[in-house]
């Protein structure tokens, strides 16, 4: 149960920076359109989720048996 309410949290964090990230991105990269900004943003967003998480599956596995 401890777990669950852990990763909870840890999803509502991601989403919250995921969140802030697209309200913020479009104003750095100035000249895309905004829906342009909020597809290359989404996209930057979403390679950094997939890299944390790929470090994260690796550490679990190397620390089982």
């Amino acid at each position: 149960m401890k777990a669950l309410i852990t990763f909870s949290f840890i999803g509502l964090g991601v989403m919250f920076l995921y969140w802030v990230w697209i309200a913020w991105f479009p104003s750095f990269f100035s000249g895309l359109a905004q829906d342009e900004a909020l597809l290359v943003g989404t996209g930057f967003f979403l390679s950094f989720e997939m890299v944390i998480l790929a470090g994260v599956i690796l550490s679990e596995m190397k620390k089982k048996p």
